[in-house]
């Protein structure tokens, strides 16, 4: 089967931890940056995106987004802000509004291009899974964690294999 290219959307939380050691978080996120340059995916950043790298990026992550922006895999990309809005006009509870909306705009660029985000914010994660329940749009993003989903995802950036639903932004239902 030919591998269809991606356009994923990476947080600068994976750009300030890809460090060069050995320790979990580090080569994690090093791997995940790896797989998506490695097997000719695209990463797109909206401009809010691209200066919060500009400010965390660890020094390999630095020379890894030169590489793509050479090798033409940088996709810049301008989505409207619905989810911010979203949150702001319809989500009540105060800890889940501030987590959420400091990344509403990981969600919309997900939801311009091919609805993949990469992300170690696990507490971001599950207010968007919170949220997914009265902003049904988002249930179709993947959300991967650098950390805890490296092998699927190396398997996944490879073969684009099928994705098991706990790592949509949605309630899965245990059962």
């Amino acid at each position: 089967m030919a591998n269809r290219n991606l356009s994923v959307i990476v947080d600068a939380d994976i750009a300030r931890s890809s460090g060069t050691t050995e320790h979990p978080v580090s080569s994690g996120s090093r791997a995940i940056l790896d797989c998506v340059k490695n097997n000719n995916h695209k990463i797109a950043m909206c401009p809010l995106l691209f200066t919060e790298w500009k400010m965390h990026h660890s020094i390999f992550a630095k020379r890894w987004l030169a590489s793509m922006i050479a090798r033409k895999q940088l996709k810049f990309v301008k989505p409207n802000s619905n989810t911010k809005v979203h949150i702001e006009d319809n989500i009540l509870d105060e800890k889940i509004k501030a987590i959420s909306i400091k990344d509403a705009h990981l969600i919309d660029a997900a939801l311009h291009e091919d609805k993949i985000i990469a992300s170690n914010d696990d507490n971001a994660r599950n207010a968007f899974i919170t949220i997914a329940d009265n902003y049904k749009c988002i249930n179709q993003i993947v959300w991967f964690n650098a950390i805890k989903d490296r092998v699927f995802i190396e398997e996944f950036f490879v073969s684009n294999k099928f994705i098991p639903e706990n790592y949509y932004l949605k309630e899965v239902e245990n059962g």
